[in-house]
């Protein structure tokens, strides 16, 4: 009958060798810490696009849009505000709720003001043919007969300052064209007005800034009001 031995050291260091060689060639990994990989080493499919923004990934591409304010001499000038850049619609919409917050704290220590009524809201309706149909709503009354056409102007030259839109007609809460005043005080008109028609309103030597482009295609939803100003 054969008696069984005890393993020798020699024989234990051995089998330590083996097993941790195994390990070694199934790529396991010794140590806790994590082990960055190359992106061009991970197969195909397990990385994901989230870290590079597609062209109408909104959520980080921005630019520079313009809206209009009034000066202490009642001109208009552009104001630069950052937007997210989008295709045409929301893009307009966006500066229109811009223009419809009126200026901040630190923009009015510098002079600037709004004639749009206060709690006035600015709605895009839609766009055709770069023609923007925009209505106004002022809860309480329109502004006054004086400022009345300084709004109309800031409402006009701050959609027309973004590529594609080239004249703003104005309608009331059920689609029927609004009586808008254009300059001088007095003439009114239900039709679209241009940039070009409202330059006199522009504060001397004020040189408008380039168009913005949106992104191509469109989006229909559209934001069904706009943050009133202050």
């Amino acid at each position: 009958m054969s008696r069984s031995r005890a393993p020798t050291r020699s024989g234990l260091l051995v089998a330590a060798l083996l097993v941790l060689a195994l390990l070694g060639a199934c790529s396991l990994p010794t140590e806790g810490a994590a082990t960055s990989v190359p992106s061009d080493e991970v197969p195909y499919g397990l990385v994901t696009s989230a870290a590079t923004p597609s062209a109408t990934d909104t959520s980080s591409a921005t630019a520079r849009g313009t809206v209009y304010l009034v000066d202490a001499h009642q001109h208009l000038v552009p104001l630069v505000v950052e937007v997210s850049i989008t295709p045409l619609r929301p893009l307009v919409q966006q500066l229109l709720l811009r223009l419809a917050l009126g200026p901040n704290e630190r923009q009015r220590t510098r002079g600037l003001a709004t004639d749009l009524a206060p709690g006035s809201t600015l709605v895009l309706r839609s766009v055709d043919g770069g023609t923007a149909t925009v209505e106004l709503r002022a809860p309480v009354q329109d502004p006054s007969p004086v400022r009345f056409p300084i709004a109309i102007g800031q409402v006009v030259l701050t959609a027309t300052s973004v590529v594609g839109i080239d004249r703003v007609r104005f309608v009331q809460a059920d689609g029927a064209p609004a009586n808008v005043p254009v300059p001088p005080v007095g003439e009114v008109t239900t039709g679209a007005l241009s940039a070009d028609q409202l330059s006199s309103l522009l504060a001397a030597g004020t040189s408008p800034p380039t168009r913005l482009t949106p992104l191509p295609g469109d989006d229909p939803a559209l934001s069904p009001t706009a943050t009133p100003t202050s």
